[in-house]
């Protein structure tokens, strides 16, 4: 959800939408790690939502699809702690526990200057 005064992603609200924006935010030609793995949590929710569909479809094999659904919320909640440990490590993330998407494309912009021996 974003905030009125900036830029911002609630670090408890990181929707589809929000790493749509994470992507938008971090992508340049320097380090691309957290749109990176924003682009990944997301393919495993959709995994997640097209597995749990399977189970309806296919009840024969609901076994199998809950196993997999399982899996891959267990790799999206790890993935999402990943994604939040590194945009803390980076200080992308403020005080009162939101993304900073503005800084996220300052820091990604100063590091392709940098690559190109600007700044």
């Amino acid at each position: 959800m974003m905030s009125d005064t900036k830029h911002t992603i609630k670090v408890s609200d990181i929707s589809d939408e929000a790493l749509i924006e994470i992507c938008r935010a971090a992508e340049v030609v320097a380090c691309e790690c957290p749109g990176y793995l924003a682009r990944i949590l997301r393919q495993v929710r959709t995994f997640r939502n097209y597995t749990t569909n399977c189970i309806e479809q296919f009840p024969e094999d609901a076994e199998t699809h809950l196993w997999l659904a399982e899996r891959a919320e267990q790799a999206e909640m790890l993935l999402h702690q990943t994604m939040i440990e590194l945009m803390q490590k980076e200080s992308l993330i403020d005080d009162s526990e939101y993304i900073i998407l503005d800084k996220l494309s300052e820091r990604a912009r100063v590091t392709a200057l940098k690559q190109i021996g600007i700044g």
